[in-house]
């Protein structure tokens, strides 16, 4: 029988899982023996021995089935191979929960298809984990599902959605007094996108932030990997681009 696995920590995971399967049925065995003997030896006294090839076969498959069941709520969760994938293999930190969310990525659920990712380990540690969470946020939406991590511009479209619900239940100037705190909280978006965490003295700060950031996403950093990480690099320089300008718009205006 063949085992279907994508990386090598998969494999490690399902060979584990499959021999400790194997072991909890033959220790449960062991230890009902005493039951399954008398009742075998019962069956065949009235020639119903069928049934007991029936009941031995029903409690090996149900038995190794419940047992990977248990292994994987124990000992053996299903997000460890994605943990120690991205851990180890990526050099990525995430917690087992953030493992959980990124599974779909590594596990081959997707048709059979996966993504190495190999190209993560060439992106500066301070950016990898948004960079894995942004490309799970990617590749979920496209299969229109939830998006697994929250990203510091979705506040922005909350707040849009809330201000444009205030503007029709108020007048202009009522809108235009709440219209700065939204500007605000796009400055700080901006920022963060560029791996900021507070708004800097001068424009230069800004300046080195997008220029240390965008090159972590250069298209060369990605040769050799799915269309679809390709795309998201591209994607990625742009919103870059994006903060970018609109920090540049406002630093100028600010000066003005």
């Amino acid at each position: 029988m063949a085992i279907r696995f994508t990386h090598g920590y998969d494999l490690i995971f399902k060979i584990g899982a499959m021999v400790g399967g194997i072991m909890l049925v033959a220790v449960a065995a062991d230890l009902l023996s005493p039951i399954s003997n008398a009742l075998e030896r019962g069956l065949k006294r009235n020639d119903l021995e069928w049934i007991w090839i029936v009941l031995m076969w029903a409690y090996i498959i149900g038995g190794y089935i419940g047992a990977i069941m248990l292994l994987g709520k124990t000992i053996l969760p299903y997000w460890l191979p994605t943990y120690l994938h991205v851990r180890f293999s990526l050099f990525t930190k995430v917690t087992p929960d953030e493992a959980s969310r990124l599974g779909f990525l590594f596990d081959g659920s997707l048709g059979g298809i996966w993504y190495p990712l190999g190209s993560i380990r060439k992106i500066d540690r301070e950016f990898r984990r948004e960079a894995l969470f942004r490309f799970a946020n990617k590749i979920a939406a496209e299969h229109g599902w939830r998006r697994p991590f929250a990203m510091p511009e979705d506040n922005i479209n909350q707040q849009r959605q809330q201000s444009q619900q205030r503007a029709n239940a108020s007048d202009q100037t009522a809108q235009n007094g709440r219209s700065q705190p939204t500007v605000d909280a796009q400055v700080f978006v901006c920022l963060e996108i560029l791996g900021l965490n507070q708004i800097p003295a001068s424009f230069e700060a800004v300046k080195l932030a997008y220029r240390r950031k965008i090159k972590e996403f250069h298209p060369d950093k990605f040769a050799g990997e799915r269309p679809e990480v390709i795309q998201y690099a591209e994607e990625t320089s742009k919103r870059l681009n994006v903060a970018y300008a609109f920090l540049e718009q406002h630093f100028v205006g600010a000066t003005a």
